[in-house]
Order: C-alpha cells, then sequence, then structure tokens
C-alpha cells in the first residue's frame, strides 16, 4: 500500500491558486465577510494520480469553518468534510469536526485523503500537539472491512513535511459481518497539547487512510490541539520574511525560517523595522477480489 507523496512545495504552489480541481459545498447563512484561508484537500484511491481540491474556510458566527464534499464523476467514491477550525496558535490553535471516504464500488480500494493548513503566527522552535481520533466503520448488510498493513495508520498528523503522531497504527483491522458499525477511539497528548513535536514552518497536514470493503463508509472525527511557546510565535508578513510577534510595536525581529526540515536552526537577525500513529483481527475474511465473506460475522476493533 503506497504512501501518497505530497510535499509542501507542492502545497505551496497549490495555494497559490494552481490547483486544478477545485469543489466545495456552499456554507448558507454565512458570514458575508468571507476568510481568505484555504485548505487543500488530496484524495488518491489505490494507485491513482491524487485528486487536489481546494476547501475554502468561512467565517459563520465566529467560526471558521471548512464544508464540502467531492463525489468522483463516475460515481466510484464520495468524500465529505465539516470542519471547524482556528489557525491562530496563540492560546492554541485547534481543529475540531469529521471527514468520510465513501466506497460506491463493488470492490475495496485503498484510499488516502489528506488536508493540509497554513498557520498563522508559525511555530520557529518545538511545538506542543494532543487531541483524539474516533474512526467509524458504517457497514451494509453484507458486512465489511477497513484495515492498514504494517507500516501504515489510520490517522496521521503531518507538520510541514515530517510525520508527528500517527494513531490506529498498522497493522489494523476491524469490521463486522452485518449491517452496522464499528468503532475505534485513540487520544493522544493530554493534557492537551502535552506531546512535544518539531517546530512548524508552514502548518500542518491531517491524513485518512485505509482499505475500505465495497459500499461501507469511513468516518474520521478529528479533536486536535497545537501550540507552543508564544516566544517562538513568529508572524508571517510574507512567506520570505516573516517577523517575530512582539506586542511592543518595535525592535521586530525578522526570522529567517528554513525551508526544509524543521529541525533545521533557525537565525535570526534584529532590524529596526516597525512593520510588523493493532494486529489483525480474526473473524472476518475478504477474498482476493475484494468481496466480503459471508463468514464475518463478528464485530472486532481496536483501540
Amino acid at each position: 500500500m503506497k504512501g501518497l507523496s505530497t510535499t509542501f512545495a507542492c502545497i505551496t504552489l497549490l495555494f497559490g491558486g494552481l490547483a486544478s480541481v477545485a469543489t466545495a459545498a456552499g456554507n448558507a447563512g454565512a458570514d458575508p465577510t468571507a476568510s481568505d484561508h484555504r485548505a487543500i484537500v488530496e484524495i488518491r484511491v489505490d494507485d491513482e494520480a491524487p485528486r487536489r481540491l481546494v476547501a475554502t474556510g468561512t467565517m459563520i458566527k465566529g467560526a471558521l469553518r471548512f464544508v464540502g464534499e467531492h463525489e468522483d464523476p463516475s460515481g466510484t467514491f464520495k468524500i465529505t468534510w465539516n470542519w471547524t477550525a482556528d489557525l491562530d496558535p496563540t492560546g492554541n490553535a485547534r481543529l475540531d469536526g469529521k471527514a468520510s471516504i465513501h466506497n460506491l464500488t463493488g470492490d475495496r480500494h485503498v484510499y488516502d485523503m489528506r488536508a493540509a493548513f497554513l498557520l498563522d503566527p508559525v511555530i520557529s522552535n518545538a511545538s506542543k500537539l494532543g487531541g483524539s481520533v474516533r474512526v467509524t466503520l458504517e457497514m451494509d448488510q453484507a458486512g465489511g472491512v477497513v484495515d492498514v498493513p504494517m507500516g501504515e495508520s489510520l490517522w496521521e498528523i503531518r507538520l510541514d513535511e515530517t510525520s508527528a503522531r500517527r494513531l490506529h497504527t498498522g497493522p489494523f483491522m476491524m469490521g463486522g459481518g452485518g449491517a452496522g458499525t464499528a468503532v475505534a477511539d485513540a487520544h493522544f497528548g493530554a493534557p492537551w497539547p502535552g506531546f512535544d513535536a518539531p517546530a512548524i514552518e508552514r502548518g500542518f497536514t491531517m491524513r485518512h487512510h485505509g482499505r475500505i470493503t465495497s459500499g461501507d463508509k469511513a468516518i474520521f472525527e478529528t479533536e486536535l490541539v497545537i501550540g507552543g511557546d508564544p516566544e517562538h510565535f513568529v508572524q508571517r508578513r510574507d512567506v520570505e520574511s516573516p517577523v517575530r510577534v512582539d506586542g511592543t510595536g518595535s525592535g521586530r525581529r525578522v526570522i529567517e525560517l528554513g525551508r526544509t526540515n524543521s529541525s533545521r536552526d533557525i537565525r535570526s537577525n534584529r532590524r529596526n523595522r516597525s512593520r510588523g500513529e493493532g494486529s489483525p483481527s480474526r473473524g472476518i475474511s475478504v477474498s482476493k477480489t475484494g468481496r466480503k465473506s459471508e463468514a464475518s460475522r463478528k464485530n472486532t476493533s481496536r483501540p
């Protein structure tokens, strides 16, 4: 099972408005003052090329909302997302909500869905993470399975290009033999945010990944918190020369952020400017063709 190869260099290009595919559901009753915040959503099925979508964040009753859906034109799958976000780590950044992947075909397939968000201010030194994840598999009358092999996970958070935390790691399998749901819960970094993580030079990517049987839907509910030491917060005046947050309004320092791994040393110059991550479960079998076995009758799950 190959992972989806996405780098923030590509994300930068896409945030620049060059995404070839862009669809998102409208937000009825939205605040007339729309936010400029955008997320890049990617979906890949098996070894096909990824499809990229722009999800626009809109302020609704004081909250930044990302709501949308995309259905494959051939009717083989459908994804949806509904997230509420605060992308400012001052007082902790948050992402709450859910996304779903629905396999509409007669066979099982590997789905890889990612959503990339930019933080502002960014964090020039170590950050802190915490959160909880619930994965629910909704199965039709034939039952179903969602699974990932060794080295993969159902859920992952990446900071820039670095994997920071994986939950429901492989080998993992859960499902059942009839209509119903199977659920797996996990959390980390309590009290939130308490999990040590790298610096964040641009933003974070949330990944939902797994092989899903025919007719079934995987739902990923996430509550993510990102924080850090305010001393290391850097306000992005522009990509090349962000400015350290400083409430005094004087002696602000321009920080030259590295372009590669976030562990790179951060250099700063003082200038006078006024600008500012289970073993396979028994009782579930899937044929080589991807069809679900009638003998599968027992629900299993692993937190």
